[in-house]
């Protein structure tokens, strides 16, 4: 970038004197003395060998070169004012999350008592159960899950997604085998990537045999699950929290297997303006969101 051949501060001063044509005027707004502005026009003048305003009786008026400058260099000053008060409007903007309501009202409430304790005051989360894969990059971070997102290039994996039956300690007493699994019901989350149906095929059991309670939401299926209800096929992500204190526990049965696929990705804000102040939000994420091959959360460290 080519340097200006003239001080900005001289410039300043001109634009403020040109549009008052008042050396007065524009050293009171500019909190200089009138002598220090008439001087700063004289060497702006002296250095660009051409003038800038001319005395008509006790005022001053532009010439035809200090109109076509003033132009340019007004039109510059508020180019510069929008970009700072861009900066200014980016850092006041509240720090936006999206995330799947399963894994917002699961494993975000950490998160998000971690930013208030940095003093993060301005936090906006969106829990849409249907994920918006063309407007993620609106958001400073965005945790997007299902086939779509692991064919997205720029978003980072969070690790597997680990499905297997899980329920409450009580009712696991009740569970030798796979067969067992007709006498109790199958809490299903409808919106799910991973269906009961893909892990009894998988397993190579009969779905006219058991019987169903069905969701819509995953976040109404482990008050079900915890209430001993059922049985859940979530991915274990999301039940962490419950499997790490022992509410819940896997139902990994004689001769069964889990499915493991990779669903749940993290996209960070690329932006210059706001990547400084969201990787903390993202660390934070990363921490309680990233599992290990066997779907148990990873440990993150930075």
């Amino acid at each position: 970038m080519t340097r200006l051949s003239v001080p900005l501060s001289a410039l300043e001063i001109f634009a403020e004197a040109g549009q008052t044509c008042s050396f007065r005027i524009a050293a009171e707004h500019l909190a200089l003395s009138t002598s220090a502005v008439s001087q700063a026009v004289r060497k702006l003048e002296e250095r660009l060998a051409c003038p800038l305003f001319r005395r008509v009786g006790n005022g001053l008026q532009l010439t035809v070169e200090g109109e076509n400058l003033l132009k340019h260099v007004v039109k510059g000053f508020d180019e510069m004012r929008l970009g700072l008060q861009s900066l200014t409007d980016a850092r006041d903007m509240p720090i936006s999350i999206s995330s799947p309501p399963g894994l917002a009202s699961q494993l975000l409430p950490v998160v998000v008592q971690s930013l208030l304790a940095e003093k993060i005051r301005d936090i906006r989360i969106v829990a849409d159960e249907a994920p918006d894969f063309k407007r993620y990059r609106d958001f400073d971070v965005a945790i997007l899950y299902g086939e779509p997102a692991s064919k997205i290039h720029d978003l980072e994996s969070l690790g597997p997604d680990v499905f297997t039956p899980v329920c409450a300690p009580s009712l696991k007493a009740r569970l030798q085998s796979a067969s067992d699994l007709a006498d109790c019901a199958l809490i299903v989350n409808e919106t799910n990537a991973v269906t009961w149906n893909d892990w009894l095929e998988l397993n190579g059991i009969a779905a006219a045999k058991v019987n169903w309670l069905r969701f819509n939401r995953a976040s109404q299926i482990i008050p079900a699950a915890l209430s001993g209800f059922g049985i859940a096929l979530e991915s274990l992500r999301v039940l962490a929290p419950q499997l790490e204190t022992g509410e819940l526990v896997r139902c990994d049965l004689p001769g069964t297997r889990a499915i493991a696929r990779d669903l749940t990705f993290l996209h960070v804000t690329k932006r210059q303006d706001r990547v400084d102040r969201v990787q903390k939000v993202a660390d934070l994420i990363r921490a309680e969101c990233m599992t290990n091959n066997d779907g148990s959360r990873r440990a993150f460290s930075g």
